[in-house]
């Protein structure tokens, strides 16, 4: 067996594996809290008040890259903001 069929072998049995992980951010500042749901193929995340969203675990990374983007513009602001929109 090839490198190749390794890894679509791989990619099968994760794709067919029962994976069901969860993830809760705390409530602060009077929002939250969050709950973070892998449950392949999608990623749910759902709101204090119910409300959620779906998405694939690929969006998940660029999802959190973005809050970090965030998290370190809230601390600097836009003198030291490199960011999508310049």
């Amino acid at each position: 067996m090839d490198s190749t069929e390794r890894e679509t072998l791989s990619k099968q049995r994760l794709a067919e594996a029962i994976v069901d992980k969860t993830w809760q951010v705390p409530a602060y500042e009077g929002a939250g809290p969050v709950t973070m749901t892998l449950r392949l193929p999608e990623v749910t995340i759902t709101d204090s008040e119910g409300r959620f969203i779906v998405i694939s675990p690929r969006q998940s990374e660029l999802v959190s890259a973005t809050m970090s983007d965030i998290a370190e513009w809230l601390c600097y602001g836009d003198e030291d903001w490199v960011g999508d929109d310049e």
